[in-house]
């Protein structure tokens, strides 16, 4: 039976979204093919859509946009026989870039000829404004502390015009200048024993390797091996943190004394006060969390292995 591929895309207002739109859809004809698409008109539309696409018989599901648009069809085609794809339309897209793919053209290509894989996803469970229970599943990374608030202070315009990562280095020193970049006293259970009771900045539990538009915060991580890389930062001063930067997009900051990282199948965190959480880039609620791995439980469309059969990503 031939594919069936749906396009859902995020109508970026930013600058050359259009364009770039444009030219990938030329490059997707080029390879022959064929497809439906579809565009958001609200936040949350994509979780609708993609699961409207599953129940209708599509085979393969395009999240067109970024990391945010990838998380909500990540919500709706988790534990189904659709594959996943993307193509980059946004300022964010660390999902790509933890496959290994960099480029758009990348991406059409290996939406029309690679190959799909069983990888994992993250499970985000944690609490609303009105502390009733939520859940959401995130493909990149889930973040408790400075990351959420950084996120939360960051201006769509930034993540769209300037990209995501020089739009949240903006954002680091807007919090900072705000007195926002503060670290809270934590309870950090790592599959089931205590770990930390102190003051952090933040605990983040990665599936992918990037977060924050191209920071390699965990440059051990794989997709399929059931597993998330934790990296916590413990108190410091934010020109500290500023000054890690550059190791975290080299991805050689692990073994700084303020830092830990390691791996883990489950990660809970409890704060003193009500702490921001957020998945793949958007702020979602509050301390209390558990995060933990969903073992291949997401169909990913996937570049095809090199020659020599290596691909740091997946195996």
């Amino acid at each position: 039976m031939d594919e069936r591929t749906l396009l859902i895309i995020n109508p970026m207002r930013a600058s050359g979204s259009a364009r770039q739109l444009a030219r990938m859809e030329r490059a997707l004809e080029g390879y022959g093919l064929r497809y439906d698409k579809r565009f958001t008109e609200r936040k949350g539309h994509a979780i609708t859509m993609a699961e409207n696409a599953v129940s209708d018989g599509y085979t393969c599901i395009v999240a067109v946009g970024g990391d945010g648009t990838i998380n909500e069809v990540v919500n709706a085609v988790s534990g189904s026989e659709a594959t996943l794809a993307a193509l980059p339309l946004g300022g964010n897209n660390d999902f790509l870039r933890s496959l290994g793919v960099w480029t758009w053209e990348q991406a059409c290509r290996v939406l029309a000829q690679g190959v799909d894989k069983q990888l994992d996803v993250g499970l985000a469970e944690y609490v609303d404004g009105e502390g009733r229970p939520q859940r959401r599943y995130y493909a990149v990374l889930a973040d408790v502390g400075l990351g959420s608030q950084v996120v939360r202070n960051t201006p769509g315009r930034f993540k769209h015009s300037l990209g995501g990562g020089l739009g949240y280095v903006i954002s680091l020193y807007r919090t900072a200048v705000q007195g926002e970049a503060r670290a809270r006293w934590m309870r950090v259970e790592v599959d089931g024993q205590v770990r930390y009771e102190q003051n952090l900045l933040l605990v983040e539990a990665l599936n992918g390797s990037y977060a924050g538009g191209g920071l390699r915060v965990a440059p051990r991580a794989r997709l399929d091996d059931e597993l998330l890389d934790v990296f916590v930062a413990e108190d410091m001063h934010w020109l500290k943190v500023w000054a890690l930067f550059p190791k975290i997009y080299r991805g050689t900051h692990t073994e700084h004394e303020k830092t830990s990282y390691f791996q883990a199948r489950q990660v809970a965190v409890d704060t003193e006060t009500k702490t921001l959480i957020s998945v793949d880039g958007d702020v979602v609620g509050y301390t209390p969390a558990r995060f933990s791995v969903v073992g291949g439980a997401l169909r990913v469309r996937c570049p095809a292995p090199s020659g020599n059969g290596e691909n740091w990503a997946y195996d």
